[in-house]
């Protein structure tokens, strides 16, 4: 059954069209048409809203109540269905650092789960191979340097569910890790590191194309050995095909900053990310971060996750909308831009850029339409409507 988008706001690839139509069929985008005559079809009024791409989220912790690292199809379930309902198509599921028989779990779990709304793309493994002084919210006792043989294990265990993997660079054994992920296509981050600058960029030649969650658990300008250096913070500035992410929330990064960051590495390498936990799309004041067996407790104040003692953020409470919401409308930055940033930039880092990620004849037919205020009204997956504000309740 052919779709018909219109009368609206339709963020194509080459900006926003205020007279054009999107065609789909079944699960592909057919054509954007300018003409008057209408196929015949389903007409979709868009009522003065938004037609834009699905949001592509390749960095978030779980949602609803539910975590990843909850160990279930129903976790699964849950978390990925919350979040298409606020307009994410497309995701990775993130694990924390923990035991390999509690990661081997999830593996099997992650097989498993079907009927999830927004497309799982992949594992993203965040952690366990992190710096102890910047593991900000992981559980400390499961944070390591890599073992040849360990990796060797996880990544049999995987089987090709791993997409992206961030990781500590400056950890003995990382340059052999980065040569075994890169042989499989796995996305190696920067994350939760201790590096200085001239670390990063050695281990940019290795694969390390990526800085997860910029500005956050990691090094800037630090002092050691009585020497100043630069961070992996100037390091993403200085590799100009570095691409990093940035946690959209409104409270990791301040709107100054991401204008500076989107300003200096430009759209096409900055993605916008939820990193979001258990709590994203709920109304509670304290929750978990990973597996509540584990102990790590956070607090939900102020629109963030915390670690009890306020220490460290420990995840944001995000949502794809809200995020979207926050740079169009608090930040200031145009609808499409943010579109790019949240859609076709992580698509294109992910190398799935050529299916998805933007209205573009041929790519899957993931959309999200919003009314003029940005709040999600439908959501669709492959052309088939998975989320409709009308009769849904989130």
């Amino acid at each position: 059954m052919k779709r018909i988008f219109e009368n609206g706001h339709i963020v194509l690839p080459d900006g926003v069209k205020k007279d054009a139509r999107l065609i789909t069929e079944g699960e592909r985008i057919l054509e954007p048409a300018f003409r008057s005559e209408l196929p015949e079809g389903e007409v979709i009024d868009l009522r003065g809203g938004w037609l834009l791409p699905g949001f592509i989220d390749f960095h978030l912790h779980g949602g609803g109540g539910a975590d990843f690292m909850d160990g279930s199809v129903e976790a699964f379930q849950k978390a990925c269905m919350t979040h298409c309902a606020h307009g994410t198509t497309a995701l990775c599921p993130t694990t924390v650092a923990c035991s390999n028989e509690e990661l081997f779990s999830l593996f099997d779990v992650c097989r498993q789960a079907k009927d999830t709304g927004a497309d799982i793309l992949g594992l993203h493994m965040e952690g366990p191979y992190i710096s102890q002084e910047f593991k900000g919210a992981q559980t400390p006792q499961f944070v390591r340097s890599p073992d040849a043989r360990e990796v060797d294990e996880i990544l049999e265990r995987a089987d090709g569910l791993i997409v992206r993997w961030s990781s500590a660079p400056e950890l003995p054994g990382m340059k052999e890790m980065t040569k075994k992920l890169r042989k499989q296509g796995i996305l190696c981050a920067v994350a939760h590191s201790a590096a200085i600058c001239e670390e990063v960029q050695e281990a940019f030649g290795w694969g390390f194309t990526h800085i997860t969650h910029m500005y956050s658990s990691c090094t800037t300008v630090l002092k050691r050995n009585q020497r100043v250096h630069a961070g992996v913070i100037e390091a993403a500035y200085l590799l100009d095909d570095m691409t990093v992410e940035l946690i959209g929330d409104g409270r990791h990064v301040p709107k100054e900053l991401m204008q500076v960051v989107v300003k200096l590495k430009g759209p096409d390498k900055v993605a916008l990310i939820t990193d979001s936990m258990r709590a994203a799309g709920s109304d509670v004041t304290e929750s978990f971060l990973g597996n509540p067996a584990d102990g790590n407790r956070v607090i939900i104040e102020d629109g963030v996750a915390k670690l009890p003692d306020r220490s460290f953020y420990a995840g944001s409470i995000a949502t794809t909308d809200h995020v979207f919401r926050n740079a169009v409308v608090e930040y200031g930055f145009p609808p499409e831009i943010v579109s790019q940033m949240m859609s076709l930039t992580p698509a294109r880092i992910l190398g799935r850029d050529q299916e998805m990620g933007s209205l573009a004849a041929g790519k899957r037919a993931d959309l999200v339409v919003m009314d003029r205020d940005f709040r999600v009204q439908k959501v669709y997956v492959r052309g088939k409507k998975v989320f409709d504000a009308g009769t849904s309740a989130r």
